[in-house]
């Protein structure tokens, strides 16, 4: 009796991009699963933005009351609100440095090389998606504060605008914050980096003031900064809604993620070089 030859599957094997594109996905749910397991932590995150927002409305609320030549025509509480969508970005942002730092001085890079996945395009997919859990949480709470405060509530369209700056911001921390945890191939401890970093994010980014409030010259500087990207443009709706500045803020957001993306890679493969030529 003749065997019979195994029939042979004819279809298609599936494009590496697509598989790269269903990996980033997975990683994406699987940061956002984690950050929602987590729970109590959230919890305490959301508690802790109210309390801050709360000391820094009572600031801000004098600031606004002042007349400040030259600076942003701000309407009635708006600059609490540009405060406080600032920190909501900077808040939602997870500390993906540390846990890249973490791996390549503790040598278990070495493990994750050998897997088929991009590791640096896998954690920063996981990072995204813890991302999108924290910003949902602490905008809530953000809204309930908001609510509570009387405050006059922004336009639809501003939320719209809002909502999606904010989130691609969110994106161009975490891009940062990679490209710092990626120093760690050269220097042991990256918070020197990361202060740095941070501290521009304050300065250039206008996390605590529109940097309309600068000088000109410093300001125009800021605007265009992957710092303002992140920060300053989302929070600027707050003050005055504009479709027109939106697609512009959204055009600058989109060509500094690409940049930011290209960087990281370049520094990651130089890392590798650096490990396979000297070890850890």
């Amino acid at each position: 009796m003749k065997s019979m030859p195994a029939p042979i599957s004819r279809r298609p094997a599936a494009a590496p991009s697509l598989n790269s594109a269903h990996g980033l996905i997975a990683a994406a749910r699987m940061g956002a699963a984690g950050t929602l397991a987590g729970w109590p932590v959230l919890l305490g995150r959301g508690g802790f933005y109210v309390v801050a927002m709360s000391i820094l409305a009572a600031l801000w609320d004098k600031v606004a009351a002042e007349r400040v030549p030259h600076a942003l025509v701000l309407p009635a509480g708006g600059l609490v609100i540009y405060v406080g969508v600032t920190e909501w970005i900077m808040m939602s942002t997870p500390a993906i440095h540390l846990r890249l730092e973490d791996d390549i001085r503790s040598g278990a890079l070495e493990v994750h090389l050998l897997r088929p996945k991009l590791y640096l395009a896998q954690k920063i997919a996981e990072t995204v998606g813890g991302l999108a859990a924290r910003t949902s949480v602490i905008a809530a709470a953000a809204m309930a504060l908001l609510l509570v405060s009387g405050r006059t509530v922004p336009a639809p369209a501003a939320w719209v605008y809002i909502v999606v700056l904010g989130l691609v911001g969110g994106v161009i921390v975490v891009l940062l914050y990679a490209v710092t945890g990626l120093c760690a191939f050269w220097i042991r401890r990256t918070m020197p980096v990361y202060l740095i970093v941070q501290k521009m994010l304050f300065l250039l980014g206008g996390l605590f003031a529109p940097v309309s409030f600068y000088p000109r010259w410093m300001a125009q500087v800021s605007e265009a900064s992957p710092f303002a990207a992140a920060l300053y443009w989302p929070g600027v709706q707050a003050l005055h809604p504009s479709a027109s500045l939106f697609w512009r803020a959204l055009g600058l957001q989109l060509i500094w993620i690409g940049l930011l993306s290209g960087l990281a890679a370049l520094v990651w493969r130089a890392g590798l070089r650096k490990i396979l030529r000297q070890g850890v």
